[in-house]
């Protein structure tokens, strides 16, 4: 009763709010709460998963339960491509599709239906040369890199690598199950085994949990404000995961839309069962060993992340709302007199004219075209919210058209559902209708009606309440029974539900594309589908402003990381309450290393911009800032090659250290790339942190301080303090302060090349390491024709001597004329510098110069405190440094 009242309050003051001004801070926690309705109750999850839960004997009979596992097949047929089981109990198909992924589907049916997914998008992974041996027990399918092992009675499944180690195994007693229209797989789990992925969940980054207790979690996208640690599901479903033991990794993505289970040793610890409601069971196992390659696997199977605008890299200021027009103008000037780098502001759903998408206020918002085009002289791009779902009123365009074109869901009788959302709280008070985006042609027209915000300036879009969330209903969205098109094959909620999130941020992804085809559309979604990487960046919605939520972002970006999802944030210093100084400030230091970097807050609490707090946290953000945008080389590099690899740059220390049993526990610290080691500082009132460093050199970013790793270590902390770390041979590709992304042309590169050891082995090389930096427009698709700039930095060093090399350069794009200062540490000061030239040039011996002197010439090299800097112009052509020491 309390909650409804609460809502219907809230709901009140909103509809007042429409035509008023500036909220007034002191607004009562209800109404804040308002814009995220809760889905449903906690028990109603709890009760689902519980009664998820299933016992099973070996022999192919019901439990009490009626559950029954698949039992014996008789021997399969071979076509050179498929192993195909048939009996009366169903079809199986064990398929590889490459050296190191195969997929298994079991459908109850004869045959198999239609071959559709909204998350696989390429199956041609290369042909591998696969070899069957059937048996009259079972047979064996064997690729260069792995054995797959079929048992006929009953029918279970392993999978080995070439030694015959078993890497993943059906569980003997239960394996695949079903019962109605659901379906089960148990897996083998050993005590030893790490487990990860999940996409956006809470809890530890390692599913196994604490003391091995474990996790269940549920498959549902639901709309979750003020979500805590025990809050499942979220918004975002990813149902894929990654096991790890003994260094060695495989994935297993489960190609299901419909509601999912997954239990990872909490059943019972030595079993990983999964799950869904309904439809065929179709996963894909996965080889490594190395957990990169799982992760570039699966996204090959996925898709990635397309490259990213730069400014989208920027920082990004948002709340729920800013509005009037003049607010947002003094908010940009703001940021500018007080020199807090930014590139992004962001409009709430206050912009709109009672909430209508694709519509503007123009009481608050009289000129949106010039207003945005001021703001883009001033470096910065707006980005508006747009949520999916249009009110049905006749003679609004988007209703009169979508109607006109069939394009919205409807009811079994075949009227069009409506439900209650934003556009209920204000003007005439309409439910809603909801555009069927599982319908090609619908995506193409909502995503071509993005041509008005286009048109006046608007430079992103963010999709949210795409759960799809609905007020006042029992479960937080549509009807089960609602209808979908379902590309041809008509379905419910109950199969499509779960890829509404995905498939509306790719209606809006195309639609932007389309309309401006050569620029880099930005998309941002509160709720997606395995696959969705490549259509939008995701943050984790609407957080708490407490500090169990800001140690809870580091593990949750992790885990959408290592599922697929490299573009990724929360919301700094949470979005529901206001945060303390304190907290907002470390939330705003974890988030420099974020890739989607923006404060954002909910409606009622006071000013949250970076100087909200007073000077000295004012100076303190402003660092935090600052530091992002001296780094954005090295992000933008580290975020290209997750476009191109799958690989996310927010990565957690298992990545790269996969035979470090210490390193599969960690989630409170994270590598950034390869070469950057971040430990936040997570806790209140700390003054120190300890942070454990994997085994190598590693070197303390502000100091230079070397550290020998596989050690903890505990290093003192202040307010400003972000503990960083540079991998031993690491290549931090730097620049000076800029206030936009706009301002980078020009400024000069600045690179760090950390020591690698200096001692060779007895009778061995040189040590030496290497990296590349990408660099492009940041704005256009060119690079896609060649218009990029890639080059190779190498390092050899010795006792004698440090070499420094840069590659020619690969592709077509040169950035302005700039500096290139190449920075590292040193014990002494070197006895000169030579610059090596090719062809017929002689080889220069570059000036010692002081620091200051060297800051006002061209060429040069000075020493100070332990920290060699040489300076040149940065040629765009192979370089070639030798330091004598």
């Amino acid at each position: 009763m309390n909650d409804r009242l609460n809502r219907q309050t809230g709901r009140a003051w909103l509809k007042n709010s429409t035509s008023a001004g500036i909220v007034n801070s002191t607004e009562t926690y209800q109404n804040r709460g308002m814009k995220r309705l809760p889905f449903g109750s906690r028990w109603f999850a709890c009760l689902t998963l519980a009664l998820s839960m299933f016992s099973m004997s070996a022999q192919d009979k019901p439990d009490s339960g009626g559950w029954a596992s698949l039992g014996a097949m008789p021997a399969p047929a071979w076509d050179g491509q498929t192993l195909l089981f048939r009996s009366a109990q169903g079809t199986l198909a064990i398929t590889p599709l490459s050296d190191n992924v195969v997929r298994v589907r079991f459908t109850r049916q004869p045959a198999f239906g239609r071959d559709h997914s909204y998350a696989v998008m390429n199956r041609d992974l290369g042909m591998p040369e696969a070899k069957a041996k059937i048996g009259s027990k079972g047979a064996t399918l064997a690729t260069p890199s792995l054995k797959v092992i079929i048992q006929y009675a009953p029918l279970r499944i392993s999978f080995a690598d070439t030694a015959e180690i078993i890497l993943d195994a059906d569980d003997p007693a239960r394996g695949i199950s079903f019962v109605g229209s659901e379906f089960r797989v148990a897996k083998q789990l050993h005590d030893d085994e790490h487990v990860y992925g999940f996409g956006e969940k809470t809890g530890r980054l390692d599913k196994r949990g604490w003391k091995l207790g474990g996790y269940n979690y549920v498959m549902w996208n639901s709309d979750t404000p003020a979500y805590d640690a025990s809050t499942d599901p979220l918004y975002v479903t990813v149902p894929f995961f990654m096991v790890t033991r003994h260094g060695a990794a495989h994935g297993i993505f489960l190609d299901s839309t419909w509601r999912s289970f997954f239990d990872v040793g909490r059943e019972a610890p030595d079993l990983l069962t999964f799950g869904a409601d309904g439809g065929d069971l179709d996963y894909y196992f996965i080889n490594g060993p190395d957990p990169k390659k799982v992760i570039e696997r699966y996204t090959a199977l996925t898709g990635r992340m397309p490259l990213p605008p730069l400014w989208s890299l920027g920082y990004q200021q948002c709340r729920w709302s800013y509005y009037p027009e003049s607010r947002v103008r003094l908010l940009a000037d703001t940021f500018r007199q007080k020199q807090v780098p930014a590139d992004g502001i962001w409009l709430d759903i206050h912009y709109m004219q009672d909430y209508k998408p694709f519509t503007w206020n123009h009481d608050r918002f009289p000129t949106p075209k010039k207003m945005i085009s001021d703001l883009r002289a001033q470096g910065f791009h707006l980005v508006t919210i747009l949520d999916g779902h249009p009110p049905a009123l006749k003679g609004y365009a988007p209703y009169d058209s979508g109607m006109a074109g069939d394009d919205f869901v409807k009811l079994p009788d075949g009227k069009v559902y409506e439900g209650p959302v934003w556009p209920s709280q204000a003007g005439e008070h309409p439910s809603s209708v909801f555009p069927d985006f599982t319908r090609p042609a619908t995506r193409e027209w909502w995503g071509s009606l993005y041509k008005s915000l286009l048109d006046v300036g608007v430079a992103g879009i963010w999709n949210d309440m795409d759960e799809p969330s609905v007020f006042d209903t029992a479960n937080g969205t549509m009807p089960p029974d609602v209808i979908f098109d379902n590309e041809g094959q008509p379905a419910t909620s109950l199969e499509v539900h779960n890829v509404y999130g995905q498939l509306m941020s790719r209606s809006t992804f195309e639609g932007l594309s389309r309309l401006q085809p050569d620029r880099r559309a930005f998309v941002l979604t509160r709720s997606s589908f395995a696959g969705g990487q490549r259509y939008a960046a995701v943050w984790t919605g609407d957080a708490t402003a407490d500090w169990s939520s800001l140690r809870q972002s580091v593990s949750m970006l992790l885990g959408l990381g290592v599922s697929g999802f490299p573009f990724v944030g929360s919301d700094i210093g949470g979005f529901v309450r206001m945060p303390s100084a304190e907290l907002c400030t470390r939330w705003l230091q974890a988030a420099v290393f974020y890739p989607f970097m923006r404060m954002h807050t909910e409606i009622a609490t006071p000013d949250k911009e970076p100087w909200s707090y007073g000077w000295r946290f004012e100076a303190i953000n402003r660092r935090a800032i600052e530091l992002r945008y001296e780094l954005l080389p090295y992000i933008y590099n580290v975020m290209q090659h997750a476009s191109e690899t799958g690989v996310p740059a927010l990565r957690p220390l298992f990545l790269d250290f996969p035979d470090d049993e210490r390193a599969a526990d960690v989630d409170d610290e994270f590598l950034f790339g390869s070469d950057l080691l971040v430990a936040p500082v997570l806790w209140e009132g700390a003054q120190g942190r300890d942070v454990y460093l994997p085994a190598g050199d590693w070197f303390d970013y502000w100091t230079g301080k070397h550290y020998t790793g596989n050690a903890t270590i505990s290093i003192p902390v202040t307010m400003d303090s972000i503990p960083m770390f540079v991998r031993g041979g690491g290549f931090i590709f730097c620049q000076p302060v800029v206030q936009y992304t706009g301002q980078m042309a020009g400024n000069p590169l600045r690179v760090l090349v950390a020591p690698v050891a200096s001692k060779r082995s007895e009778g061995g090389p040189a040590p030496e390491s290497e990296s590349s930096l990408y660099e492009d427009n940041g704005e256009s698709l060119a690079y896609r024709k060649g218009d990029y700039l890639k080059r190779r930095f190498h390092q050899v060093r010795d006792e004698q001597s440090l070499t420094i090399e840069i590659s020619a350069p690969e592709g077509t794009y040169r950035p302005a004329k700039r500096d290139l200062l190449l920075t590292t540490w040193l014990d002494d000061k070197p006895r000169a510098v030579i610059e090596q030239s090719g062809g017929a040039a002689k080889d220069e011996t570059l000036p010692q110069l002081d620091p200051g002197d060297l800051a006002s010439s061209t060429r040069g090299w000075s020493y100070s405190n332990g920290v060699l800097t040489v300076k040149d112009r940065d040629q765009f052509e192979a370089m070639h440094f030798i330091i004598q020491r």
